[in-house]
């Protein structure tokens, strides 16, 4: 059986990351393919989840260290390891919506050394395919009271810390600010090759 390829797509919040990840899975599944959509941090996996959420959105917002917020989600991935190698074992191709990268890049922005980080982060999982979705976010996609998303400056600090991990890492980068279907057929161009090594 053929392992199936961990493909990523990365980007601020609001930018359509999830309805392009599910589509891509959609587009995977016509071509006859095994494929799944997840999405990171797994927050209904105890006990990094539900700690993540209660820091994005709860009322009490974030009272621990930058560093102390990414080990806990450096944690989540790593738990959540042994399922991803599984899945991609038995030919599934994973679509995640964030992963490692947005640690970094989050991290990073909010004052974390990016070093550091990195560091911290290996022994992950490295995707086969990561893709880098930048833009201008759609505003009316906020979240009200989410711990990012109110912070328009912080958001475009990432923004930009992304595009230089995309530099650094070799993302692909796509537009995000087309229509969906001009997304959707710029993350299938970068994906073709890899796609074609699965047939």
């Amino acid at each position: 059986m053929k392992e199936g390829l961990f493909i990523v797509i990365y980007g601020i919040n609001n930018l359509g990351k999830s309805t392009q990840a599910e589509l891509l899975v959609e587009s995977l599944e016509k071509a006859g393919l095994k494929a799944q959509y997840l999405k990171y941090p797994i927050y209904d996996l105890t006990p990094t989840g539900p700690l993540i959420n209660e820091v994005l959105r709860g009322a009490g917002g974030q009272k621990m260290s930058e560093e102390e917020l990414q080990a806990i989600y450096t944690q989540n991935r790593r738990d959540y390891q042994p399922q991803l190698i599984k899945l991609i074992d038995e030919g599934v191709n994973v679509v995640a919506e964030d992963y490692v990268g947005t640690g970094l890049a989050w991290g990073w922005s909010k004052g974390a050394d990016l070093e550091k980080l990195i560091e911290s982060n290996r022994g992950l999982l490295k995707p086969d395919i990561e893709i880098l979705l930048d833009g201008e976010r759609f505003i009316q996609a906020k979240e009200e009271g989410h711990l990012h998303e109110s912070n328009d400056a912080l958001v475009e600090k990432c923004r930009a810390n992304h595009l230089q991990l995309a530099a650094r890492f070799g993302w692909a980068v796509v537009n995000a600010n087309q229509e969906i279907d001009e997304v959707q057929d710029e993350i299938l161009k970068v994906i073709a090759e890899k796609i074609k090594s699965l047939k």
